[in-house]
């Protein structure tokens, strides 16, 4: 005796113009607990799945008119979803190759036997459900991707997502990062005189126009913090010119921020007492988690970024500073101006910089 089935109710088309043998299948089909409809032509099942689409079609080769196979072709063109499994009391390779190939998962031979054709139904249904599973699964991944990138980068968010180790047993290390701040100057009086709605309109304008930029020089967009954007050249994506991308950057982000400037100061003045300063260095960082149990970043810290962050601090309006570490790269290929050394704050020793000249 057949066993009822555990899993889902499923709509099974039965298509065979043998009249006992359709109505047979139907019965135990619907005793295992599916929704089962016979057909006793092609044209006749054909016109039932355009009212209804069904998880699998059980199709005799030989129907009058219209063949088993061309019948399948039509349904599953209406339904692709449409598992088939194909009957026929004269098997051979030529139209078991011909079955695989119009789609069908699954053939066998006539005389039917009921317990067979049971067990070949569940099997090809378990795969339907594997199906839907991995779909459905495929599904949340892109979707958990699409909320993460827009919180991460997509080289991080990769990074994360393709993780076969918690935080705790990754080992990160120290690799050489060229760091790059993006900091608006005198945002504070902005925010003292507009709406804070039409402050966060800009910064959304602002922060859309250098993460377009960073990405279009192969770049990776680490972190917005308040009024400044930091990016990273060289990881966690490699790159063969980190130094001079990140130069370029800077100087493509200065322009796009006077053409925004100016769009904005359309509506308000004071969009034309802010600028944009810029700080480029390079040197050894950890790259990897940084944070803690409750909570972690995939970030990089150094010297280096504390340095570029301060000279971000450090600008004038439209200025970009770099260090020594990005010059050696960047000399002869843009015009470059040399600087007065800096004790910069929080650090013990004098820096040399350079300002890039647009």
């Amino acid at each position: 005796m057949v066993k009822k089935s555990q899993m889902q109710c499923r709509k099974i088309l039965v298509i065979d113009d043998e009249v006992m043998v359709a109505d047979v299948s139907k019965s135990i089909l619907t005793h295992i607990g599916h929704q089962v409809c016979c057909a006793y032509s092609g044209e006749q099942a054909v016109d039932l799945a355009m009212e209804s689409c069904y998880d699998l079609a059980i199709v005799d080769a030989m129907l009058p008119g219209m063949n088993g196979i061309e019948t399948f072709e039509i349904i599953k063109q209406i339904c692709p979803h449409t598992q088939g499994i194909l009957l026929s009391g004269a098997l051979n390779v030529n139209m078991i190759m011909m079955a695989m190939e119009k789609g069908f998962s699954k053939v066998l031979a006539k005389p039917l036997q009921i317990s067979i054709l049971s067990q070949m139904v569940q099997a090809t249904l378990t795969e339907t459900e594997l199906r839907e599973e991995n779909n459905d699964l495929r599904k949340q991944t892109l979707q958990m991707r699409s909320l993460m990138e827009q919180y991460l980068s997509p080289e991080v968010t990769s990074i994360l997502m393709n993780r076969q180790k918690t935080p705790s047993q990754t080992t990160d290390g120290v690799q050489e990062v060229t760091v790059l701040f993006a900091d608006i100057r005198n945002f504070t009086l902005l925010v003292q005189h507009l709406p804070l709605t039409e402050a966060q309109a800009f910064l959304t304008d602002f922060f859309d126009m250098v993460a377009d930029i960073i990405a279009s020089w192969n770049g990776t967009l680490d972190k917005f913090i308040g009024d400044a954007a930091m990016a990273l050249f060289g990881a966690p994506k490699p790159h063969n010119s980190p130094n001079l991308s990140a130069v370029s950057a800077a100087l493509e982000i200065q322009k796009g921020f006077e053409v925004l400037q100016n769009q904005w100061a359309l509506k308000s003045e004071f969009f034309m007492q802010i600028g944009l300063g810029i700080g480029i260095s390079r040197g050894p960082m950890y790259l990897g988690d940084v944070g803690s149990r409750r909570r972690l970043d995939y970030t990089v810290i150094g010297a280096d970024v504390n340095i570029a962050q301060r000279l971000a601090s450090e600008t004038t309006a439209g200025q970009i500073l770099i260090t020594d570490s990005v010059y050696s790269d960047v000399a002869g290929k843009c015009t470059i101006q040399e600087e007065k050394t800096r004790l910069l704050r929080g650090l013990e020793r004098t820096v040399q910089i350079y300002s890039i000249i647009p």
